[in-house]
């Protein structure tokens, strides 16, 4: 038992480092968004993360003497995640992110959760308990105190943004696709290298075309471009598409998808925290007490579940 609360706690605490790690990908994107152009930005750190990670894949093969997933029995399962959750999900979520503001695009964000939660309960037959709706609530509450300016700031009806809205509206379902769906490799038994590779070298094949003929890629202005966009996309390739995909995937071995997703509505607090570091911008006290409501809400559902579930028993009983 001691080691089951151990595990979950390391689990928690894990979702939290993932969520971190995605929130980067913002202050990134702003610091190199006036050096390249934003094709580049969504597809080479992928196609980048791909290759750093393939020759990992190979060293983890060789050391489980298993071979290379290249048969159509066995990669037919990556088409989807690579096509949908990956390549689709990151041309629409460029163009969306084109059409509308961010103030949009941060609050259509916290859809995907949901998102999830409604995939799941059909591709994966998890059911939401009294506790994983009052996570849900929480974290919803705490995203809003968190989120106030963008709140105020949103312009969601005014017409020049529609269709960019419903276009990201539309990327993060496809996100929530690929985060359930991944939930399903996993039952599958394919490791968490399989998945990150086997899913970006899809996406990135997919890709080519986009590079070559919309915005097409010069290795040399990449370079010249300054080092702060090759460090930039770097920290995308390893630290917001490898790494944390890996440790989400990892957690999943043990979690339901439902209850690891509820991370993401740690976002906007992380995006708040990194504003002010990287950004020099402020925080405000609401934004502590919201993310603070997140944290409680990520711990009840990871760590606490089941106890909670039992005292409600006992309660209603």
């Amino acid at each position: 038992m001691p080691v089951l609360k151990s595990q979950k706690s390391i689990d928690w605490g894990l979702i939290i480092v993932i969520n971190f790690l995605w929130a980067t990908q913002v202050p990134v994107i702003r610091l190199i968004g006036d050096r390249l152009g934003p094709i580049t930005v969504a597809f080479i750190p992928m196609i980048a993360s791909t290759v750093i990670f393939l020759p990992v894949l190979w060293i983890e093969n060789k050391k489980r003497n298993v071979r290379f997933r290249w048969r159509w029995n066995e990669i037919k399962y990556f088409i989807l995640s690579g096509l949908i959750g990956i390549f689709v999900m990151q041309y629409a979520y460029t163009v969306g992110s084109k059409l509308t503001i961010a103030a949009n695009a941060g609050i259509i964000t916290l859809t995907i959760p949901v998102f999830v939660a409604i995939l799941a309960s059909f591709m994966l037959k998890e059911k939401l308990n009294a506790v994983r709706i009052i996570s849900f609530v929480l974290a919803i509450i705490g995203v809003l105190l968190t989120s106030i300016s963008d709140i105020s700031g949103a312009r969601f009806f005014t017409g020049q943004y529609f269709a960019g809205n419903m276009i990201f509206l539309f990327a993060c379902l496809c996100c929530a696709f690929y985060n359930t769906y991944c939930k399903v490799l996993v039952d599958k038994k394919f490791t968490e290298l399989e998945i990150l590779v086997y899913s970006s070298i899809i996406g990135s094949i997919a890709s080519i075309p986009i590079i070559l003929f919309v915005e097409p890629f010069h290795i040399v202005s990449f370079i010249h471009s300054g080092n702060i966009a090759v460090f930039g996309i770097l920290e995308l390739s390893v630290f917001v598409y490898g790494i944390p995909a890996l440790l989400f995937f990892y957690v999943l071995k043990r979690m339901d998808v439902t209850q690891a997703i509820l991370g993401n509505y740690l976002l906007p607090f992380f995006i708040a925290l990194l504003g002010i570091v990287l950004l020099n911008e402020s925080i405000s006290f609401l934004m502590v007490v919201g993310g603070s409501i997140i944290f409680l809400s990520t711990l009840m559902v990871t760590v606490y579940e089941e106890k909670l579930l039992e005292l409600l028993r006992r309660f209603t009983s």
